[in-house]
């Protein structure tokens, strides 16, 4: 029974952190309708890359933190 309740504990954090991830993600994309992140990839735009690295590394920090 305990393992079951570790896993579904490790499903729902797994699935938090992906909505998450791809919330922000989106809300970014919405709030800068004059950049392509897609597009600034794509060309190798290396400073767009390390933006959003940064957002997922600090978001990841902030969901962890919230999920435990």
């Amino acid at each position: 029974m305990e393992l079951g309740n570790y896993l579904l504990s490790i499903l729902i954090s797994l699935l938090t952190g992906v909505v998450g991830f791809v919330i922000a993600y989106k809300l970014f994309d919405w709030l800068t309708p004059t950049l392509s992140f897609e597009e600034q990839l794509r060309n190798d735009n290396r400073a767009v890359a390390i933006f959003l690295a940064g957002l997922f590394i600090g978001l990841g920090l902030l969901l962890g933190s919230a999920v435990k």
